[in-house]
């Protein structure tokens, strides 16, 4: 059963919507991977760096 619009504009606001949505993710998107990225690799450091301290090499 389909349901009728109350207004037309509410189509042509909810794809504008959709494609400001669309292109914010795509800018966004490799700047949200870099940060990952750079996340993961001060995280790695970080805990092998506090496993030199715990095993008593610390340097």
């Amino acid at each position: 059963m389909a349901t009728k619009s109350r207004s037309d504009w509410s189509i042509v606001l909810s794809i504008v919507s959709i494609c400001i949505a669309a292109i914010s993710i795509g800018y966004c998107f490799p700047h949200v991977i870099e940060l990952a990225l750079n996340g993961w690799e001060r995280s790695t450091r970080a805990i092998a760096y506090f496993s030199r301290i715990i095993k008593g090499g610390a340097s």
